[in-house]
């Protein structure tokens, strides 16, 4: 028996008054993920704990098969393992986003998180450019707007904001406090003078685009050791994903780390190679995580029609030639499950359940029942308190 989990962002919602009170996932015309429902088992599962913060860093944790609550892991510690970087006993290591800021008459507006969906080559231009200019920190390059940051101050304690979480809010009443911050205070102070001076961004004002304008640092917390997950099931695992914070979990589990070119957390990301990685590594291991990320950004941006696009490409351009291929391999059980809701209509993360579907490439006969694959999903079928208990009920075939 092989497990296949894709773990994929953006999909639930909210309904939409301008578009007759419809979620993005009921708009979206979706066959592949149809045509599953009707063969598989489905119903809702809790992936964010009422005790922790929202975060991908959670959920995430939670659907590769380990408590979110016992492991308390840093956003950046994990990032740091995914890209190798290695911070001395006495320095701190953040995440580090390329953002753009809007003035306002007395504040600063976090105007996109993502400075314009920055690329790899563009992202690498303006970290060089700060590591010489800023001599307080050390950046390291992340492969696109996320980046990381180490700098010389003890841990911080008070958990520092996500930028995805403070779109279009003033960031003044969010900048760190206290004197054992006030260095991080400076760096990013330092990085705003570079970064407006750059001929980079003295380009995009002339092109009537928005400047790369600011960094914002977040992301603290401790990395405790995990159970490694053939430990933990038995099992060998691979990861597919664009993201070095889930690579990071992986690494720090023992689960290998299958990089795939292309790959950008984007909606432009290399679809068709991540499966083609995908069904490969189900050859060699008994898990394969695959993540996918696309739909998370537009969601958060608000952007209804490109959500509903993002949720119409992940169903063809993932689903339908996993679904086709599997129908020709050895019996394998697939596990398509929402991380959290990302949410269009709010441009925040919520902590509602989410939809989970099962299915068997042996699975013949219909089940009855549901016919599409939406919100109602989260009404019906056997529900999950938390992540790992659904994880330990796939792999362990009490689904």
């Amino acid at each position: 028996m092989k497990y296949l989990v894709i773990i994929v962002a953006g999909l639930t919602d909210k309904p939409f008054a301008e578009k007759d009170n419809k979620t993005p996932l009921q708009l979206a015309e979706t066959p592949n993920l149809d045509a599953l429902v009707k063969k598989g088992q489905c119903g809702p599962v809790q992936t964010l704990p009422d005790s922790l913060h929202l975060g991908n860093e959670i959920s995430c944790l939670g659907l590769l098969g380990y408590d979110p609550e016992k492991y308390k892991i840093g956003h950046a510690a994990l990032d740091a393992i995914g890209l190798g970087v290695k911070p001395e006993a006495d320095e701190t290591v953040l995440c580090c986003d390329l953002i753009t800021l809007q003035a306002t008459h007395d504040d600063m507006v976090m105007k996109d998180y993502t400075g314009g969906n920055l690329s790899a080559e563009d992202s690498e231009l303006l970290i060089n450019a700060l590591n010489v200019q800023v001599t307080e920190a050390t950046f390291h390059h992340g492969r696109g707007y996320h980046n990381l940051v180490v700098v010389k101050n003890p841990p911080i304690q008070e958990r520092l904001t996500p930028p995805n979480e403070l779109i279009g809010e003033g960031i003044r009443k969010f900048m760190p406090e206290g004197k054992d911050v006030r260095d991080l205070v400076f760096v990013m102070n330092q990085a705003q003078i570079v970064l407006h001076n750059l001929p980079y961004n003295q380009k995009r004002i002339q092109e009537q685009k928005d400047a790369v304008n600011s960094i914002w640092l977040w992301g603290n917390g401790e990395l405790p050791s995990l159970p490694t997950f053939h430990k933990r099931f038995g099992k060998s695992a691979s990861v597919i994903t664009a993201s070095s914070m889930v690579k990071g979990i992986a690494k720090t589990s023992g689960i290998e780390v299958i990089d795939v070119e292309g790959a950008t957390g984007f909606y432009n990301t290399n679809y068709s190679g991540k499966v083609k990685t995908t069904l490969a590594e189900l050859e060699k291991k008994d898990v394969v995580f695959l993540h996918i990320s696309a739909g998370e950004e537009v969601s958060l941006k608000g952007s209804i029609d490109d959500k509903i696009l993002a949720i119409e490409d992940f169903d063809s351009e993932v689903v339908k030639p996993i679904a086709q291929a599997l129908e020709t391999q050895e019996e394998t059980k697939l596990l398509i499950v929402v991380n959290h809701v990302s949410s269009a209509s709010l441009m925040k993360y919520d902590r509602g359940p989410v939809p989970y579907l099962v299915y068997s490439s042996k699975a013949k006969e219909e089940t009855g029942g549901l016919t599409k694959y939406d919100e109602q999903i989260l009404d019906s079928g056997k529900k999950f308190n938390t992540a790992p208990e659904l994880i330990e009920a796939f792999l362990n075939n009490a689904l």
